[in-house]
């Protein structure tokens, strides 16, 4: 069952994210206390933007791009290398999200049980799970550690980014698609995986659609970049025990 989280900025309702809200009312002990959850969520969301934005991530992925290919860039089309560097990090916002995303059940230690999924039944040298009791814990387990890190996060996600509530329903429409679209790919193939995907064909359009296979694979390396840069934030972010 999915819930809408509603969060009032200047006496108008914002809306930030959507929650899959547990079945259960029933809590189990946390390895993160709540409040330092919660400050180990928001510096993840500022700490996003000001690596994406102090290391210039964009900016520079544009200016060369446009001089090892000979393209127009900020000093010949300064209006379009603007639109394109907004549009742009966008999507870089989006793509380190999603790595965030995916790797948050590992950073908190946590797991989910995936519905529609079966464990092999050629389970060689493994012992044999108890039913219902462990799968029901994990979920019960997850879903308040996971919603309370994600919550936070797209709070101070949505305030740095200084979003209305039609920007915070755009945001999480283009994060949806890009869930349904994205294939979880072993971190060894993750070179290979980076040359398709909707963030590869989606900068690809606007980087340069003339272009369009020249443009995805210079995509496809702009996203090794941001994976890379979205696991130094986790690593920071979960370095050390706190005190909150």
């Amino acid at each position: 069952m999915l819930g809408l989280f509603l969060f009032w900025v200047d006496a108008k309702p914002f809306l930030l994210r959507r929650v899959g809200l547990s079945r259960t009312g029933r809590t189990s002990p946390m390895p993160y206390r709540p409040r330092e959850l919660v400050v180990r969520a928001r510096e993840a969301a500022a700490l996003l933007l000001a690596t994406l934005d102090r290391d210039e991530i964009v900016a520079r992925f544009l200016d060369l791009y446009a001089a090892e290919h000979r393209r127009p860039g900020r000093a010949d089309q300064p209006g379009r290398y603007r639109e394109q560097l907004e549009t742009i990090r966008r999507e870089a916002v989006l793509a380190m999200v999603m790595r965030i995303e995916a790797a948050l059940p590992i950073r908190l230690k946590v797991s989910v049980a995936v519905r529609g999924v079966k464990p092999s039944k050629k389970r060689t040298g493994a012992r044999r799970a108890r039913p219902g009791r462990t799968k029901r814990q994990t979920l019960e387990l997850a879903i308040p550690l996971l919603d309370l890190f994600r919550e936070e996060f797209f709070v101070a996600l949505g305030e740095a980014l200084d979003w209305t509530n039609q920007d915070a329903e755009a945001f999480w429409g283009d994060l949806e698609l890009y869930g349904k679209l994205t294939v979880r790919e072993p971190r060894r193939r993750e070179a290979r995986a980076a040359t398709s995907g909707p963030f590869v064909d989606r900068v690809g359009l606007l980087l340069d659609p003339s272009l369009m296979e020249q443009a995805r694979r210079a995509a496809g390396r702009l996203q090794l970049e941001l994976n890379s840069a979205a696991d130094r934030v986790l690593r920071k972010v979960f370095s050390r025990r706190r005190t909150n």
